[in-house]
This record gives structure tokens, C-alpha cells and sequence, in this order.
């Protein structure tokens, strides 16, 4: 009997949403099950990068992609009571996606246009107002158990079942993996505000390392700011919790009843911690229902979003037949390691912010003035699963994210994706990729749903993409490269040195999609 979804899902914050638009853009049949009866209308997640730019821009456009964001330079810095600057990260303004490291948000704005993406998918079905209560695994499907307002139970069947619903998920209980929390745990009160004055702020996102009330000042989107005060030992909850404290604490920045607006306040306790396993048989986790990670360098929702990027593509290749369904392990494999290394460059950050005791900061601060604290460490990277020849070289492109340029194609400019889409891409500085290939690797490589890309400098090329900036032509020239691979997901998934050997690349490719051992997709 044929199941009611391809794939039902728990949960529409932004992971949720995000996994539900990638699959339906695929045709499939998905139902999204929100016990929630609308949106939730209070900020949340307030900043992502550029990698996670480059899938809302994919996602939704580039005007409604930038209407939402503010996207500010300059470096975050961390400064004591006394004013002095302990700590200044200072990124490029563009990464390697082609966008802005800094994106600042207000979540409810990004959750209503992925929202009005997603209504727009038929094939997308949303039930809103429904409780999750059970996920039951059978041989050839998963059937999920649901209440809906009226306390009225439903059953519904799919061919797979993805969690996306918090840090409390059911899903996650009922798979019964191990969990590991790294007993980190700070509470802090969370107050946004809108100015009735947009003067700017300077410096832009900082850190006021005062051991009488570690602060953290950063934006809140468009026309907002957000400030995030430590809970101090010995105070409570429902003391620190309530619109006067929220006012005394903003009072000595230079906010008030009388210049701006208080949107919201809310007490989160910040944690460290992560699932063991993501995917039980038919069965997957993924964002806060996978792993949790502090806020000090704003990973957390990115770090879900990459999840659903990675698992959607997967789900893709095995709901097609294209793929063993072991491929879905390498979704563990991949992610875990990934975010586990956010969450410990997050508890790092968050130890030393989360100083209360004056004569410890003290020997902090001095160890910062002195330059004896080691510098920020490079964020983490993809280290196994599907890739090819990676290797702990740090020239190695293996597993890291791919760059991003502005290409012009057919009267066209803008950034690859904008001309392009999204998908497996086969991209060269010499010549076109597709004719290295024979018919058989050519109907593989189609299938999948493969761009072949020839990145050129001579703009009279029509069949190439003019590369605009060099910023292709430099990518391949400093890594002695002609060709590279990239994944849906933007990530590389191996590098040719010479054109030919491109085609052991997508044998391997191809190997490792259908290949019933995981041990070689983890190799």
C-alpha cells in the first residue's frame, strides 16, 4: 500500500520549512505536521553567514533575500569592564559564498517568506494546529501518530520521517540514540528592542566582558538591536524574567520606555549537546532535535539549516532509486562531527564570556592584553563520507565549501547560482567538463541533475560563464586545479588536477551512491 507522504515532517521553524521546500521542489509529496496553529511572531536566531545566505537566496530570491537582512562589516569584539578591546575577530566582508559573512535577521521575517515559498509548492502539504505524539517504524514505511486541536488522533504513513521539532524532540526520544550534553549551561535574559532613533551603533556586535554582568550587544535585523544579560549567582529566573529588570538593564546603554520599543524578554538557558546517531532506520533528526549549540558565534540555526541541505539532496537520491538507502548514514557521519566542532568553538567563546568572579577575569583579560590566548580557530569543515580522496592537509579542498563568483552567461550577470541553480555542478577553467565524460557516466551525472560549467576569461566564449572578478580563474590557479567537483549542498566533493581525471571521480561518485557498505562511504 502505497504511504500518504514521501517524507513527513515534524516541526516548520526554519529547518522544518527549509527541508519541506527542498523536497517539494523535487516533486515529492511532503506533510509537515506543526502543533504550533500559526507562526510564532517573537525574534529567536538573529544572524547566519554566508554559506547560509547562499541557500536563502536560492530559496526565496535575492530581493527578498536581502530585504530581510542587514548585513554589517567590521569586527566582533570583546571588551572588560574597563573599556579595553580583549579580542577583535575580524572576517572578510564577502566569504566564500560570493555574500556577507554578517547577516543580521529578525526570525519571524525569514520564517514568513520561506513560509510563502512553501505554500506555493502543491506538491507541500501543511497541518498546522497538530501534535506530534508518536513515530512508529514498520518495514516498509513510518507511520506518525498526531492530535490535532480538537484532541481528535490521526495516523499517517511515509516512505521516511524527519524530527525537526526542537530540543525536546519526540522524535529523537522514540529513536532511543544516545545523547551527550557537555554539561555547559549559562542562563541568560534576552531582550530585543526596536529604537525609535536608528542611530548607529559602534562597535556593531561585542562582547562587554564585565564579571558583574557579562553582556552581548549585537543587532536584531533591520531596524533592531538585541541585548543578552548573564544571569548572576544567586538571582532567579522570575526575578530577572520581567519587563522592569529588562528596562533597569537597558537603562545604563541609553535605552528607555521613552526612545524605543521593547518587543520581547525571555530567559534561555544556552547549552552544548548533540545526538549520537541522527538517522534510525526510516527515521532522521536534524536542527535543535540533533544537537544544540550556544549562541557566542551564532551557529546555531545554520548549523540546522546545513542539516536539512544535507539530508535533502540524500533523500533525493534514494527516493529516485539512484541511491542505496545507506547513503543516509553518511548523514551522521558528516554532520555530527561538523557541528560538534561549532559547539566546542561556541563553549569556548562562552567560557570566557561567561566570567563572573573578578579576580578570574582579571587573569583573562591580562592573558588577552598579553597575546598568550591562541587566535580564533577556522570553522570546521566535512572530514568523511561522500567525498573524495579527502585528506587532513589544510590545501585540502575536500570537504570544505565551495567559492562562489559573479559569472556572466548569455547576456546574464550574477552569481553562479543566480544562472545556474542549484544542484551537483562540474565546474572547469579548461574547457567544457561534459566532454571528458563517456554515455554512461553522462546519464549518471544527468541524472543526479549535474551542471557542467565551463568558468572562462575570454568573454567572447559564448558557451562559457565569463568569470567576472577571476575570482574562479584564482580559485583554480592557487590550488593547481582544472576541475572541481561541487555537492548540492556547496560543499567540494573532490578537486581534478587534470581534466581526464575527472572521470574516476564520477565512477567513485557513483560507486558510493550505490554501494551497500557504508564503510566505504566513511573511508
Amino acid at each position: 500500500m502505497k504511504p500518504d507522504f514521501d517524507v513527513t515532517i515534524v516541526g516548520y521553524g526554519p529547518v522544518g520549512n527549509m527541508l519541506a521546500i527542498l523536497l517539494g521542489k523535487k516533486g515529492y509529496n511532503v506533510g509537515v505536521f506543526e502543533r504550533w496553529p500559526s507562526q510564532y511572531p517573537l525574534p529567536r536566531a538573529i544572524v547566519y553567514d554566508d554559506e547560509i545566505a547562499r541557500m536563502i537566496r536560492l530559496i526565496c530570491g535575492k530581493e527578498e533575500s536581502e530585504k530581510i537582512s542587514e548585513n554589517l562589516t567590521g569586527a566582533y569584539e570583546w571588551r572588560n569592564a574597563f573599556g579595553d578591546t580583549l579580542l577583535s575577530i575580524k572576517h572578510p566582508d564577502i566569504g566564500p559564498s560570493g555574500l556577507p559573512i554578517h547577516n543580521f535577521f529578525n526570525q519571524p521575517d525569514l520564517e514568513l517568506v520561506l513560509n510563502e515559498v512553501c505554500q506555493k509548492i502543491p506538491s507541500v502539504n501543511l497541518f498546522r494546529g497538530y501534535e506530534a505524539v508518536d513515530v512508529i517504524e514498520k518495514d516498509d514505511s513510518v507511520e506518525l501518530v498526531v492530535v490535532n486541536e480538537k484532541g481528535e488522533q490521526q495516523s499517517f504513513s511515509s516512505s521516511y520521517h524527519v524530527g525537526c521539532d526542537g530540543a525536546n524532540s519526540m522524535v529523537r526520544k522514540k529513536m532511543k540514540v544516545g545523547y551527550t550534553d557537555l554539561g555547559f549551561a549559562f542562563t541568560w535574559l534576552v531582550v530585543d528592542i526596536i529604537p525609535h532613533d536608528q542611530k548607529k551603533i559602534e562597535p556593531s556586535f561585542w562582547q562587554f566582558c564585565d564579571p558583574k554582568r557579562p553582556t552581548t550587544i549585537v543587532p536584531g535585523g533591520p531596524g533592531r538591536r538585541r541585548w543578552e544579560f548573564m544571569m548572576m549567582p544567586g538571582e532567579k529566573i522570575e526575578e530577572l524574567n520581567n519587563e522592569e529588570t529588562a528596562w533597569k538593564l537597558l537603562k545604563p546603554w541609553g535605552y528607555t520606555k521613552e526612545n524605543c520599543q521593547l518587543v520581547r524578554h525571555a530567559v534561555y538557558t544556552f547549552r552544548g549537546a548533540w545526538a549520537e546517531n541522527w538517522r534510525k532506520g526510516r527515521v532522521m533528526i536534524a536542527g535543535d532535535a540533533a544537537h544544540l549549540t550556544p549562541p557566542f558565534i551564532g551557529q546555531g540555526m545554520c548549523s540546522g539549516l546545513r542539516d536539512a541541505w544535507n539530508l535533502a539532496w540524500k533523500l533525493d537520491l534514494v527516493l529516485r532509486n539512484i541511491s542505496h538507502d545507506r547513503i543516509l548514514d553518511s548523514y551522521t557521519v558528516e554532520r555530527n562531527p561538523n557541528v560538534q566542532g561549532y559547539i566546542h568553538m561556541a563553549m569556548d567563546l562562552g567560557k570566557m564570556i561567561c566570567v563572573t568572579d573578578p579576580e578570574e577575569a582579571a587573569i583573562r583579560d591580562e592573558n588577552f592584553l598579553s597575546g598568550i590566548v591562541e587566535p580564533f580557530p577556522p570553522s570546521p569543515h566535512l572530514t568523511s563520507g561522500i567525498l573524495y580522496n579527502y585528506s587532513e592537509q589544510p590545501d585540502c579542498l575536500t570537504g570544505r565549501l565551495s567559492v562562489q563568483g559573479i559569472v556572466k552567461h548569455d547576456g546574464k550577470v550574477g552569481l553562479l547560482d543566480d544562472l545556474v541553480g542549484s544542484g551537483w555542478a562540474i565546474i572547469s577553467a579548461n574547457g567544457d567538463p561534459v566532454s571528458v565524460f563517456n554515455k554512461e557516466q553522462i546519464q549518471f551525472l544527468d541524472d543526479i541533475g549535474t551542471h557542467f560549467i565551463e568558468v572562462t576569461t575570454d568573454i567572447s566564449n559564448k558557451s562559457g560563464y565569463y568569470d567576472m572578478e577571476g575570482t574562479y580563474q584564482m580559485y583554480f590557479k592557487h590550488n593547481k586545479m582544472e576541475a572541481i567537483i561541487i555537492r548540492p549542498d556547496f560543499y567540494v566533493y573532490g578537486v581534478a588536477t587534470s581534466m581526464s581525471e575527472l572521470t574516476s571521480m564520477v565512477d567513485e561518485l557513483k560507486k558510493q551512491m550505490h554501494d551497500q557498505s557504508v564503510v566505504n562511504l566513511i573511508s
